[in-house]
């Protein structure tokens, strides 16, 4: 049966996790202990959280509380102000558990201004935050693999390292492409996970060839074309191109064109022809054939690179 679990069929066919991402304005984390049900908006608790976020742009995420403290994390990233995309800006609050709805409403309402006034009191010792999908809930394969790797990966130093706090989460999307992770403030979605995978993106290590099979875009960017496109531009640039401020135009009939300022003012510029092709959606439990709905995966056709002027200081 393990052979037809929807993980286990996306990759031996084949199936490209690119363009999967999603775009969010910013993600709000809230320590929640578990059970949880196949989708956290049914929780009566969160309702006043999730009417909050209507029309927001911000994706809510459950995570299971790191310790049976009665603590709990209300964590925002929101997008900055001003023209492309560098990173989400990060907020945390630690509250007592009667109060993280409360506080998270009032991150939710208080939005960018929130990140740019910081509460007082002493910084977080992480910068960011790696999320392993394992929601057995919404998904056997999320719960299982990811799951295990959730657990290798609490026993191992590295992601702490790296400036990271590792956190077990609700739904990411693209269940099929088990484990599925998310690294925070890059906005980053990864797929069909293992420990040495995760070790090299928290570590910015490595080379991108095979690594960026597993990419499912950036959460910032755009739509799936555009994280095609920025896949391509992420492959030749390297492991800095996460620190370059970056934004696309959708010119029509399939034609993107991203541009990308690095930190010493450098600007690169893409122009790509991108085209979709269909390809089924396994279902956990059944043969491929039995789909009943379809992906539409971005492939770049073709695509230029060019060098605009530099930014002006």
């Amino acid at each position: 049966m393990s052979s037809l679990r929807c993980s286990s069929v996306a990759r031996r066919e084949g199936l490209d996790p690119l363009g999967t991402a999603g775009h969010y304005r910013g993600f709000l984390l809230v320590d929640w202990p578990l059970p949880w049900p196949a989708d956290l908006a049914e929780l009566p608790a969160l309702r006043p959280l999730v009417d909050a976020l209507v029309g927001t742009g911000i994706r809510l995420q459950g995570l299971v509380p790191e310790s049976a403290s009665r603590e709990r994390r209300a964590i925002l990233y929101h997008r900055p102000p001003g023209p492309g995309f560098g990173g989400y800006a990060r907020v945390e609050q630690r509250v007592a558990e009667p109060a993280v709805v409360a506080t998270a409403v009032d991150l939710v309402r208080a939005g960018a201004a929130a990140v740019a006034h910081r509460p007082s009191g002493p910084e977080p010792t992480t910068t960011g935050d790696l999320l392993v999908c394992t929601h057995g809930r919404r998904d056997t394969c999320c719960g299982a693999a990811g799951t295990t790797l959730a657990g290798q990966l609490a026993a191992d130093p590295a992601v702490a390292a790296a400036g990271y706090a590792l956190s077990r989460t609700s739904h990411t999307g693209g269940h099929r492409f088990a484990p599925t992770g998310i690294v925070l403030p890059e906005g980053t979605m990864w797929a069909s996970l293992d420990r040495d995978l995760v070790h090299r993106i928290v570590a910015r290590q490595g080379p991108l060839d095979t690594l960026l099979a597993h990419y499912r875009g950036c959460t910032g960017v755009g739509s799936p074309a555009v994280q095609a496109v920025e896949r391509a531009a992420f492959a030749e640039v390297g492991w800095d191109w996460l620190g370059w401020r970056r934004w696309a135009d959708e010119l029509g009939g399939g034609r993107i064109r991203l541009v990308g300022d690095a930190p010493d003012g450098t600007r690169r510029a893409w122009t790509a022809l991108v085209a979709e092709r269909e390809r089924p959606v396994p279902v956990c439990g059944r043969p491929l054939d039995e789909a009943v709905s379809h992906q539409r995966e971005p492939v770049v056709v073709s695509i230029e690179a060019t060098v605009p002027p530099a930014v002006t200081p």
